[in-house]
């Protein structure tokens, strides 16, 4: 997945960048596509929360790379500083970087047609060659596990 992210700049919770090529070697990448306007993107993205600190404690290289849907940089902005502060709450022992492409990069209209997303809120797995991942199992672990299978 870094090869397929060569060249861009995301930004961490913190609001830093760091080199797509960095934060994503060796890691299982899913591209969370949502806005803050969205109410199902608003139920959806608990749930992912819950998972990906589950995949994470037990020790599994997954990163999340939102990608957003918001109409403004302030936009996408405030919606990724209420998951920081959701985060900051509830994980923060436990998070690690939540990564985000910048406001107004080609990289998410690329992407949305790409991966064929059609409404929000979406969540792809990619492969290193590109290529979309299934489901796998029902459970956090076993989806993730599933994924690391394909995605190597």
């Amino acid at each position: 997945m870094s090869d397929l992210m060569k060249g861009v700049t995301l930004i961490k919770r913190d609001l830093t960048e760091v080199k797509a090529e960095e934060a994503l070697k060796g890691k299982v990448v899913a591209l969370y596509f949502s806005a803050g306007w969205c109410p199902p993107c608003r139920q959806f993205t608990p749930k992912l929360v819950k998972f990906y600190q589950a995949v994470r404690a037990a020790g599994k290289p997954l990163e999340v790379v939102f990608i957003s849907r918001d109409r403004s940089k302030a936009d996408l902005e405030e919606n990724f500083q209420v998951l920081i502060e959701f985060f900051e709450e509830k994980w923060r022992k436990k998070h690690g970087d939540w990564l985000s492409v910048k406001f107004g990069d080609e990289i998410a209209t690329r992407y949305q047609s790409k991966f064929e997303v059609k409404t929000i809120p979406v969540l792809r797995v990619i492969n290193a060659a590109g290529k979309m991942v299934d489901k796998g199992k029902a459970d956090p672990i076993g989806i993730f596990n599933n994924w690391e299978k394909l995605c190597a």
